[in-house]
């Protein structure tokens, strides 16, 4: 990949010699030594325990439901099949629903599986087969921290993008706030202009469905795994990353900050980290006049530190 002087900017992440790698050598080796030893072992975790629970895809299921409809919000988080998204995603995945369960999960995990290569394939090899198998876990269960993360990635270019996150997770928009920070109020109107009038046009659709996923969110406002408080105070340090990203120019800090809003907690959040690769890489995609433009912060000086 080069930029319009014809460089090689991809080189300043799958080079042998990155800045971060020869500046912190012993910390570069440990951390591949231990994602080596991490990613087969949570893999092998992952893989079994939904063969031995016969539950792969607990969360795609869900998903599967919702596109056969009607949707009813009647089970908290962390029920089988707890469908908490708005009617909005359901519709899009109807066409898909109409399969049968095993062909679903098929073409869903295989999607996802795709869009994870594409994430990384910044990356050399020797990174980003470990940190693949990492990801395997959310592989199985099927749910959208992937497709999020790959959202965030094409949102620094198409703001639009955004809406997938806000019409799912609705915290894991944060990365809007970016535009905010940069004084991009076109851009900033584009992502929220997408987010309502995709929910605008499904609501003529499905209103009674709409009322009902609004009132599930109110009654369930607290009901997040770490309680009202935390999720609270998670949000605003997320919100806080994200807008110290946006004045220093480094877009790969979206990813931490959507681990941080997001609703649900744990090890398969951290997926949305394999959005980073080509985050950094947005620093030389970004518009003219963006702050995460290349005149601005080149890629080799943001990958350094």
């Amino acid at each position: 990949m080069t930029n319009t002087d014809g460089k090689d900017v991809t080189s300043a992440l799958v080079g042998p010699r990155t800045a971060f790698a020869r500046k912190f050598p012993l910390l570069t080796k440990t951390a591949l030594v231990l994602a080596w030893l991490a990613g087969p072992y949570f893999a092998g975790h992952g893989i079994y325990f939904a063969i031995l629970n016969s539950n792969p895809g607990f969360d795609a299921h869900a998903y599967w439901l919702a596109g056969q409809g009607p949707l009813l919000y009647d089970k908290p988080a962390g029920q089988l099949d707890a469908y908490l998204y708005s009617p909005a995603f359901a519709t899009v995945i109807r066409p898909l629903a109409m399969l049968d369960w095993p062909f679903f999960f098929a073409v869903w995990a295989c999607l996802e599986a795709a869009v994870l290569v594409w994430l990384l394939k910044p990356l050399q090899l020797k990174w980003a087969i470990p940190l693949f198998l990492l990801s395997v876990p959310e592989l199985v269960n099927g749910n959208i921290f992937i497709l999020l993360a790959a959202s965030a990635v094409i949102g620094t270019r198409m703001p639009a993008a955004w809406a997938f996150p806000v019409l799912t997770k609705i915290t894991s928009g944060v990365g809007l706030i970016c535009f905010v920070v940069r004084g991009e109020w076109r851009r900033l109107a584009q992502g929220i202009g997408a987010c309502v009038g995709i929910a605008g046009v499904s609501y003529l659709f499905n209103p009674s469905e709409w009322q009902a996923w609004f009132t599930f969110l109110i009654s369930h406002r607290g009901a997040t795994q770490d309680g009202g408080l935390s999720f609270f105070l998670r949000c605003m340090l997320g919100a806080g990353v994200a807008a110290f990203g946006a004045r220093k120019g480094w877009p790969w800090l979206i990813a931490p900050a959507m681990v941080l809003v997001s609703p649900v907690f744990a090890l398969p959040t951290l997926t949305l980290l394999t959005a980073i690769p080509r985050l950094t890489l947005a620093v030389e995609h970004g518009r003219p006049g963006s702050s995460f433009g290349m005149n601005r912060h080149p890629v080799h000086k943001t990958l350094g530190g």
